[in-house]
């Protein structure tokens, strides 16, 4: 069903139907859009993609990309342009849990056998635009910035199946457009997800404070660095070459309830966090806090559940369909796979008639099969690792501890963490090893006599007996997640 397409953005046309109706134009959308056209090869497919921001969303979000995030942007004809625009090619994590000691945990992309050798980062406005711009250029696509879903078109027949949209264009009309399957690509504060009646579960975990840096004066400046010990981890990482010189963003990662606000916040971030980098990085980031002009980008941090991805006529992709702590830093990697199966399924009915659902019933069962078995392991990684890096409460300290003695106990043992949190492991009785594994090392590092001169006895039963319950909580989410990665397809409803 191809519909007039009307390549500007400016362009107030809507046609009455479309194959697709994506709303979102970010990461997840564009990809999303970019992958269904490229499955259409006849160019038979009308692509509809609505977004509320005209421009690119003015609050900093997602910029680190995995080797399997990397690989799609490259598939999608992505990857080239990027870093043509200043886009970083990374090469995994650090992970320090003393500034002061040089043992940093080095965990390598390289390492992953199988996979590509590195991951991409890049400005998150950078990746945007250009993402947009690229998508824009294909046939099938047609973009409204600007334009605001106010409700949704539910099946005369069967008014649970959503056959379309709602939207308010920037003259303030309401206008209606059908589609065979919408597509809720507008994050985790989704107004499709809202509007689709899906219980939204999500709470606030605290913030993200970021701020750029130049030419950041860490050891390994191809890698995102993680550095422990103050109130709450801070990561570094590489966003854009700018010429010879490198731009770096320092996310700190604040409470709920902030303890400071506006111009104010420099000051705390310089007295809570900044003593706890190394030297020559902690006074880089002290002239570039002094430096503002302006208050400190500020982002919430979300955790959201991951609700059902798919209802008849809908499927949430990206942060639509569950978000958790940006330590990971996998949600956009999430985004681009959610991508990918979509393409695929698209692939698949690429030759039925024009009148018949491009992607239906049958095919969104399929992507929610694939689609349940990254995103709980996400979460589940994500969850943890936030807890353990945190360190509040003497269990969550144990299990930080424990971690540490884990990745340094061997190479196989950092490659297959980092294959899991990259999604690039997915074999739910790796998932189970590595969490018994961790968890046996929770008993051993809490009890080992080298830390005795650190922790008293008393101590470090108190901290084993912590770190003992606070990982039996996550028994359930552990067999949650195997049961959602070893699932049949049709037990997907």
């Amino acid at each position: 069903m191809n519909a007039e397409i009307g390549k500007s953005i400016e362009d107030d046309s809507l046609a009455d139907r479309y194959d697709v109706i994506i709303v979102g134009a970010g990461v997840a959308g564009c990809a999303a859009a970019q992958a269904l056209s490229r499955a259409d090869q006849r160019n038979r497919r009308s692509i509809l993609v609505v977004d509320l921001h005209k421009q690119v969303s003015p609050r900093f979000s997602g910029e680190y990309i995995h080797p399997r995030g990397a690989e799609i942007l490259d598939d999608l004809g992505f990857y080239n342009r990027l870093i043509a625009e200043g886009a970083v090619d990374v090469d995994g994590f650090v992970v320090m849990e003393d500034a002061e000691v040089d043992d940093p945990v080095v965990l390598d992309y390289k390492s992953i056998v199988g996979e590509r050798p590195q991951g991409i980062s890049v400005h998150h406005k950078t990746i945007v635009k250009v993402m947009r711009r690229t998508m824009m250029e294909r046939e099938q696509v047609t973009m409204r910035a600007g334009w605001r879903v106010t409700d949704l078109i539910r099946d005369e027949l069967d008014d649970e199946r959503v056959v379309g949209v709602v939207i308010r264009d920037p003259a303030g009309r309401l206008r209606e457009a059908r589609c065979d399957l919408l597509i809720a690509a507008d994050g985790k504060a989704s107004t499709v997800r809202k509007l689709a009646g899906i219980p939204d579960r999500r709470h606030t975990l605290g913030f993200t404070a970021g701020l750029e840096v130049s030419d950041a004066a860490v050891a390994h400046p191809l890698h995102a660095t993680v550095y422990l010990g103050g109130p709450g981890p801070m990561l570094c990482y590489p966003i854009a070459r700018e010429g010879e010189s490198m731009r770096y963003r320092l996310t700190f990662d604040l409470p709920h309830t902030l303890p400071a606000k506006g111009r104010a916040l420099s000051e705390y971030l310089l007295d809570a966090f900044v003593p706890y980098l190394p030297t020559e990085l902690s006074e880089q980031v002290s002239a570039a806090l002094n430096g503002l002009s302006r208050p400190v980008e500020m982002a919430p941090t979300v955790n959201l559940p991951a609700p059902p991805a798919t209802a008849p006529g809908l499927v949430l992709i990206g942060d639509a369909a569950g978000c958790s702590h940006p330590i990971t830093a996998s949600g956009m990697t999430m985004g681009l796979l959610d991508a990918k199966y979509l393409g695929r399924e698209a692939r698949r009915r690429a030759d039925v008639g024009a009148r018949e659902p491009w992607l239906d019933d049958r095919c969104m069962r399929r992507f929610r099969v694939e689609h349940d078995r990254y995103v709980p392991t996400r979460q589940a990684l994500a969850d943890s690792i936030y807890e353990a890096f945190r360190g509040e409460g003497s269990g969550a300290r144990g299990i930080r501890r424990a971690l540490f003695s884990y990745w340094r106990s061997g190479e196989r043992q950092r490659v297959r963490s980092l294959a899991l949190l990259a999604c690039a492991e997915r074999r739910p009785q790796i998932f189970l090893s590595e969490y018994l594994k961790t968890a046996g090392h929770v008993v051993h590092a809490s009890l080992a006599p080298r830390h005795a001169a650190h922790y008293p006895v008393r101590d470090r039963l108190r901290q084993v007996q912590g770190a003992v319950g606070l990982a039996g909580t996550k028994v359930g989410m552990v067999a949650s997640v195997a049961w959602s990665q070893i699932r049949p397809s049709w037990m997907v409803a």
